[in-house]
């Protein structure tokens, strides 16, 4: 059964502080207009679930703040985090465009603000506005490339500790401001981290330690640094621990 906890907001996005380099956050006036008069804005808490693997996509989400996990769970339980949604991505959107169940679960990890969009309604908006249906085809082509460095990262990877690195490298990438010596948040737990590359938590945790005694990261609180990333990506494939 699905838990959702939600709060209904008044607000319009012509008025919005938040705006992302978001696809749907920037589109012409017309198309705007049309987008913003179909959409409803909710907040949801920490721990509520958007919607949940296998049921019928009714509409998108478009995360206007906070964090939110997509996750998939195999037959005997295990959870595997697809990716972590960030203020400005949409949700649901490749079962709403195809008509088939939404392909993962939705979990708030970080109170989150969202403007939702009825399926009908998105249809609609693609036949009438060719710019919002190009934002959308956007949308769905970066979804893609995600989906396929994560399978390739998995895949590739011959041991925990390599898509550890890598998924850190990924971190390093997007935090990184053209050193190579990159700071950034680690605002997931071990717990997160281990359904991410498909391990344990117990595991995470001794590769962390493994990583910081051989001088590849350090963390400090909340704050992971990784003082030379080309150093982090030589370690792959090596069987040092």
């Amino acid at each position: 059964m699905e838990i959702r906890t939600e709060t209904l907001v008044k607000r319009k996005c012509s008025t919005c502080t938040k705006r992302s380099n978001s696809f749907f956050c920037y589109l012409p006036q017309n198309a705007f207009d049309q987008l913003g008069s179909v959409l409803i804005h909710h907040a949801y808490p920490q721990g509520s679930t958007l919607f949940l693997e296998g049921q019928k996509a009714n509409g998108v989400y478009l995360l206007c703040s906070g964090r939110t996990k997509l996750l998939t769970n195999s037959e005997d339980g295990k959870a595997l985090i697809v990716r972590i949604a960030e203020p400005g991505e949409v949700l649901g959107l490749a079962a709403c465009v195809s008509g088939a169940p939404y392909e993962a679960s939705a979990q708030v990890i970080e109170s989150c603000e969202v403007n939702f969009i009825r399926r009908e309604d998105l249809l609609t908006l693609f036949q009438n506005e060719s710019s919002i249906a190009m934002n959308a085809l956007r949308e769905l082509s970066r979804n893609f490339h995600h989906a396929h460095s994560q399978v390739c990262s998995l895949g590739l990877s011959a041991s925990a500790a390599d898509k550890l690195a890598r998924l850190l490298l990924e971190w390093c990438e997007a935090n990184s401001d053209g050193s190579h010596s990159v700071r950034f948040k680690m605002g997931y737990t071990h717990e997160e981290i281990a359904e991410m590359i498909g391990s344990s938590r117990e595991t995470v945790t001794r590769i962390l330690k493994s990583f910081s005694n051989r001088g590849l990261i350090s963390l400090a609180r909340s704050e992971m640094h990784v003082p030379d990333s080309k150093k982090l990506a030589l370690s792959i494939g090596t069987r040092s621990m």
